[in-house]
């Protein structure tokens, strides 16, 4: 969709370009330690390695794009977060709206292992945010600028397109709905809000605590 959105541009469709390789080298970084052979090291099931394989990648394609296209840090949500007054109080709130729907509509499972608190609570919102709403979205909001003021947020076609590609990513069904969808367009509206990915990075990693803790 956002390669159809951008085609008619030749400088748009590189951006487009862009934006689908660079989601192609995240997901085969994040994925490459699975295919190693041998037995993998205790809390490997957890993809460690994976996802700061992928962190990396994302921050070289940002050293890239600054070096070869001027895109400047804080283009790509690397910059310290502006207008926390109004960001804080509405992550606050949808956390606190969030917990109860997991607790209804989650499955239970006997016990939760530590690793996969301490993963849980670092490395999904870290990647993922530096990828999908840092790097990437520079690029696709590049290659689909058209944009409406929603919710205070100037929203561009190209950042629409790429969360709905994020949501996509994780699957289908009433987990997805309920879990991913709401917290996706959370972390765009404090990406767009704050200009940073910090709080993003935050919020992700507490929205994912609290779909843990809603399953035990």
């Amino acid at each position: 969709m956002l390669l159809l959105a951008a085609w008619r541009d030749p400088q748009r469709r590189a951006w487009a370009l862009v934006t689908v390789a660079g989601g192609v080298l995240y997901f085969a970084l994040r994925s490459l330690p699975l295919f190693g052979a041998g037995e993998r090291v205790a809390g490997e099931d957890w993809n460690w390695s994976g996802h700061l394989l992928a962190l990396g990648g994302m921050l070289a394609l940002a050293a890239v794009l600054n070096r070869r296209t001027g895109t400047a840090p804080h283009e790509m949500g690397l910059a310290w977060p502006a207008n926390l007054g109004a960001a804080v109080p509405v992550a606050a709130a949808a956390l606190l709206v969030s917990y109860p729907l997991q607790v209804i509509t989650a499955g239970r499972v006997e016990s939760v292992p530590a690793a996969a608190w301490l993963f849980v609570a670092t490395m999904p919102g870290l990647a993922e945010e530096v990828a999908f709403r840092g790097v990437l979205l520079a690029a696709a909001e590049r290659a689909a600028p058209m944009a409406r003021t929603i919710a205070g947020v100037r929203l561009s076609l190209g950042a629409a397109l790429l969360t709905a590609a994020f949501v996509v990513l994780h699957g289908f069904g009433v987990g997805t709905i309920v879990s991913v969808l709401p917290g996706a367009l959370l972390y765009l509206w404090l990406r767009l809000r704050t200009g940073s990915v910090l709080v993003p990075i935050v919020a992700h990693n507490l929205w994912n605590l609290t779909v843990l803790a809603a399953h035990r």
